[in-house]
């Protein structure tokens, strides 16, 4: 009997863990900090960018501007992604990830291609937060170590 209540309670774990998908709402939606500065308006460099999460016709996106009138990048959520790495994960053709580090900040990255798939080299990394005592606490080692362990 005890065998049969392990495998039923084995089975419910897995089923409820398997395919989760993670709740995504408009509290993502606001303005955010910078660690690093970004290009942003006519070319001026910007500590701050605005994040919106969407809807459209059923696709989840993420969309990063440097102002409200500025066309936005747009990331595709991946739920795959998000479920192996057990956090919400965006992407764009551009090969930029972005991922929820907390339930207020993101970390922006982009795998070096001249190293090869299995290099530790980041091209691009950046850490987006709402909060900008986060940010200035964050450094280049915290990301990197931090998508290291994704």
């Amino acid at each position: 009997m005890k065998t049969i209540i392990f495998i039923y309670t084995l089975f419910l774990a897995m089923i409820s863990g398997y395919g989760q998908e993670f709740e995504l709402t408009n509290q993502i939606n606001g303005s955010y900090h910078l660690f690093e500065a970004e290009r942003g308006v006519n070319n001026k460099s910007t500590k701050t960018k605005l994040i919106e999460y969407g809807e459209n016709n059923g696709i989840k996106l993420l969309a990063v501007a440097a102002c409200e009138k500025c066309i936005p990048a747009v990331y595709t959520y991946k739920k795959e992604e998000s479920i192996q790495m057990e956090r919400p994960v965006f992407f764009n053709s551009s090969g930029l990830w972005v991922v929820k580090y907390d339930d207020e900040s993101f970390v922006i990255f982009m795998p070096d291609p001249a190293a090869g798939s299995d290099s530790e080299k980041l091209y691009i990394s950046n850490f987006y937060s709402k909060s900008k005592f986060k940010v200035e606490n964050m450094t280049k080692a915290k990301i990197k170590d931090f998508v290291l362990n994704l």
